[in-house]
């Protein structure tokens, strides 16, 4: 390691425990930026020089970020967790059909959350995410549009879409669990999870089959969200 990079990196430790941030968050920082420093020893230069900002730029930029890669977990699962509970409507699945706001829901909000919170991780640390923030929030107003819409029944009409669109979600929202469990992203377990117990009786014809099927992935949910809560309140001490 080159000798000002070390003392940048000395810095921004210093600065931050200053600040009371947690062990853990700092060597998270520290971590993204030793990975970070490969790009500028391959140039062979300084990695403020790599940058082209003063030391105190990538501090401030850190600092900013630290506030919307704190809340893009949280934000995506919330948001996701509550459009779908209030807008796919279980009721119309037996029928093999969909509202409007749902298909709009699965079709658009929720690739764009998606794509926003890796933008949003990729970034990391050490790049401004501002843009991303500003599109994370527009998401959020997007979202309560579509909540006001169903509250007051402007549900965009009622679609059929064969029970193998909802099939098609039962088994990605499978999917999307047991991908949010092997990389210890627990938002999209919960999210998927969810999804299948939306769609669950496009895929189990027995009422009473389905009903048991209902109960055990809510059971899941619940004990998810609790795990979650918990890891949440822990990570930072």
């Amino acid at each position: 390691m080159r000798p000002n990079d070390k003392i940048l990196l000395e810095n921004i430790g210093d600065y931050f425990n200053y600040k009371g941030l947690s062990p853990n968050m700092i060597d998270d920082i520290k971590e993204n930026l030793r990975e970070d420093l490969h790009k500028s020893e391959a140039k062979d230069e300084d990695y403020i020089e790599y940058r082209r900002k003063a030391p105190a730029e990538i501090i401030l930029t850190i600092q900013r970020n630290l506030f919307g890669l704190q809340l893009n977990p949280i934000l995506f699962f919330i948001v996701n967790f509550l459009l779908i509970s209030y807008l796919y409507d279980k009721q119309f699945v037996p029928f093999q059909a969909a509202t409007g706001l749902s298909i709009i829901y699965c079709l658009l909000v929720l690739p764009a959350t998606v794509m926003i919170y890796f933008r949003i991780v990729k970034k990391n640390y050490l790049y401004s995410n501002r843009i991303d923030v500003l599109l994370g929030w527009m998401i959020i107003i997007i979202a309560a549009v579509l909540v006001g819409l169903h509250a007051f029944n402007i549900d965009l009409g009622v679609f059929v879409v064969t029970k193998y669109a909802h099939i098609f979600v039962f088994f990605a929202g499978i999917i999307i669990s047991i991908a949010g469990l092997y990389y210890k992203r627990l938002e999209f377990t919960g999210i998927g999870l969810l999804l299948t117990q939306k769609t669950i009786d496009a895929v189990i014809v027995n009422p009473n089959a389905a009903q048991i099927g209902t109960v055990l992935i809510w059971v899941l949910i619940l004990a998810v969200i609790i795990y979650y809560s918990i890891r949440l309140s822990t990570r930072d001490k």
